[in-house]
């Protein structure tokens, strides 16, 4: 089968079109993006985050570290039951995703790589962030 010079432009024509919409999907594909969003059900006193277990999950943490950076962050009294996080006060669905994208930041995100696949280590009385993509290791506060 041959080509004319004509159709071998056009094919490049297509090629070009195809590759340039291919590389703005596949561009996204190896970035990782932690869609974290806390439910609220407001009580006349009470807040409730009713997905702590699924955003613990979510970030790899256990629960109660979740709920304690929540709790000191805020200042307020809670517990924790069932997955739930009662909390004394009024918080807003703004307050609380502000929070949690702090506690992200500081006890989930790599400071080196920006990965997400990290633990936290406790060696002595240190605690620290260890990454596994690139395996820096960094210090993080005790909560």
């Amino acid at each position: 089968m041959s080509f004319d010079l004509a159709s071998k432009d056009f094919y490049l024509m297509l090629l070009d079109n195809a590759l340039s919409k291919a590389s703005k999907q596949i561009s996204s594909v190896g970035d990782r993006v932690l869609e974290v969003r806390p439910h609220l059900v407001i009580d006349a006193k009470n807040t409730v985050l009713t997905n702590l277990g699924q955003l613990a999950k979510t970030l790899n943490r256990e629960p109660a570290h979740l709920a304690r950076f929540l709790l000191k962050e805020t200042g307020r009294a809670g517990s924790i039951s069932e997955d739930k996080l009662l909390i004394q006060g009024k918080m807003t669905h703004d307050e609380a995703g502000k929070l949690i994208d702090l506690y992200v930041k500081e006890f989930v995100k790599c400071p080196v790589c920006n990965g997400i696949d990290t633990r936290i280590v406790s060696e002595k009385r240190f605690r620290f962030l260890v990454c596994d993509a690139c395996g820096a290791k960094n210090p993080v506060r005790r909560i």
